[in-house]
């Protein structure tokens, strides 16, 4: 992937949580090994998360929440990891209002974990699978010059997730929902 490298120490997976990264990831993966591809969908995972749907980019993400960790005095690691204590997280507001959870990042020089905040503005609790569905059938869409139908839906949950097929959905919820996002320009 080429996402620009975000600074340290932020720690962020876009692909999990970012709608407009997951946007261009799409057309990445047209130029994926089906196995290549295959090891992004699973790491996504299989529970739910929280995606964030709003105008930033990762990298202003990134940098508004350094702004925030370089105001509170808390951008070095130890000072950070004692920022969290007692609760283990805490809660950081942006610019477009959107609320981002830091918590430790496990990674050197990467110690503090973004993740979209739960039920904040501009972010949609998701099943990781709606997602995974909602990416892979876009991405066959385009692979293979079909439109979007449940055919091709099936498809793509089988051969690429491993997942059984789906009976039907609405664009109003659930799986739907995620699918007409992705569809927005």
């Amino acid at each position: 992937m080429s996402m620009q490298p975000l600074p340290e120490p932020i720690l962020f997976h876009p692909l999990k949580h970012h709608l407009g990264y997951i946007k261009e990831f799409v057309y990445e993966g047209l130029q994926m090994p089906e196995q290549e591809l295959m090891k992004y969908f699973r790491r996504i995972g299989g529970s739910q998360l929280d995606l964030y749907i709003g105008t930033l980019s990762p990298l202003q993400i990134s940098e508004e929440v350094i702004l925030y960790l370089q105001a509170q005095h808390v951008h070095q690691a130890e000072s950070f990891n004692s920022f969290l204590a007692p609760i283990g997280y805490r809660i950081c507001t942006l610019s477009d209002n959107s609320a981002w959870t830091l918590r430790w990042g496990v990674h050197a020089k990467r110690h503090v974990h973004l993740h979209p905040g739960r039920y904040s503005p501009h972010t949609l609790r998701v099943k990781a699978n709606h997602l995974n569905t909602a990416i892979a059938v876009a991405i066959a869409g385009l692979k293979y010059g079909q439109p979007l139908s449940l055919e091709l839906l099936n498809q793509a949950r089988a051969d690429w997730l491993e997942l059984p097929p789906v009976i039907g959905y609405t664009s109003e919820e659930g799986l739907g929902k995620i699918i007409a996002l992705m569809q927005q320009v």
